[in-house]
């Protein structure tokens, strides 16, 4: 089975494009062939894959060579979503899967004869929240695309019946459990909290940034706040260290080198995250507002945007037993095994 994988442009370093070259990984350990069509003027994937890569061009012309020096169309994401609609009708394939919701309407349209799906990672509309023209255009796209009739595949049960989404299939991200796993280690000289500090409002860093300031203010130089890929702006702020951890393999290293994880996103918080998870498979503690497997059993709950919260359960966890939580998050996590959720969503493309 030929199984086609567009993207509009190239690819990130995000969780999103991870979970697609792991999928091509796997399913091409499964005896499957997978293909992934990106614009001619793109980098390498972030996140290694094995799969082939064919590119486009502006014309929508296909090319087995890439060029980072080809100019990019004028109107940027707009544009490339007529230029993989044309590289599509020129492909054949068995399988083809969206998975943005801007390569969902080029899927949609392509005379393309192959079995069209969508794996929706979120609900977009959400993140696109800021009073600009840019982002209420590309909201109106986004709730479009989940009404265009394409086998949609939701990444978490919570979407099956969400706004726009109607589905009954679900595969969650996979989790590389080789890789985001505990280390043997000595305690820290300090208490080391951590977190992915993107500034974006729905990440929610503003309100551990804040609940960490005051408990700097008691506790002293004796705690830090580590923050990977967090915003240069952060850099400024005493007690605050940034870390920018280079491929999974350093990131599995951050999350081992922290004595408690905190999380404090504001939306979707029945979805999964994956700091979350990969701070469970490590053994760290998580504060969180929510996330996919996060519960009282095996996480610290808190409220969203409650920096108090997020305070007051920083002290209790220094204070506190942590093994029994710690340890059912361990388990709770195996369900995201990769050969486990590559498989089912491959399930899915034969019996549709």
């Amino acid at each position: 089975m030929k199984i086609i994988i567009p993207l509009v442009g190239g690819f990130g370093n995000a969780g999103g494009w991870r979970v697609l070259s792991q999928l091509a990984n796997f399913w091409i350990e499964m005896g499957e062939e997978v293909v992934f069509l990106v614009h001619k003027k793109t980098n390498k994937p972030y996140f290694p894959t094995s799969a082939k890569l064919v590119y486009y061009n502006n014309e929508g012309v296909l090319s087995g060579t890439q060029d980072i020096e080809y100019p990019a169309p004028k109107l940027g994401a707009l544009s490339l979503r007529k230029s993989l609609k044309k590289a599509l009708d020129k492909m054949e394939g068995d399988v083809i899967l969206a998975n943005h919701s801007f390569t969902a309407g080029p899927v949609k349209k392509s005379s393309i004869k192959a079995k069209k799906f969508y794996y929706v990672q979120a609900y977009e509309p959400e993140y696109y929240y800021r009073n600009s023209f840019k982002d209420k255009l590309y909201k109106i796209i986004s709730r479009k695309s989940y009404k265009l009739g394409l086998n949609i595949i939701v990444n978490a049960p919570m979407y099956r019946d969400f706004k726009e989404i109607k589905t009954d299939m679900y595969v969650f991200p996979g989790l590389d459990l080789d890789n985001f796993k505990p280390e043997e280690k000595e305690k820290n000289e300090k208490i080391i909290l951590g977190t992915i500090g993107r500034l974006e409002e729905y990440k929610g860093t503003t309100y551990i940034v804040e609940a960490f300031k005051n408990i700097r203010k008691k506790l002293g130089d004796n705690v830090e706040l580590h923050v990977a890929f967090g915003d240069a702006k952060l850099a400024n702020e005493e007690g605050i260290t940034l870390v920018i951890p280079k491929g999974d393999s350093e990131l599995a290293k951050y999350y081992n080198s922290l004595d408690i994880y905190i999380c404090a996103g504001t939306l979707q918080l029945q979805a999964v995250h994956y700091p979350v998870i990969e701070a469970m498979a490590c053994k760290i503690p998580v504060i969180t507002t929510g996330y996919l497997p996060a519960d009282e059993s095996n996480a610290w709950v808190v409220p969203v945007k409650n920096s108090e919260a997020i305070e007051d359960e920083v002290y209790a966890l220094i204070n506190s037993e942590i093994s029994g939580k710690v340890n059912k998050a361990y388990q709770d996590i195996q369900i995201f095994k990769w050969h486990e959720v590559s498989s089912k969503m491959l399930d899915y493309f034969k019996n549709i």
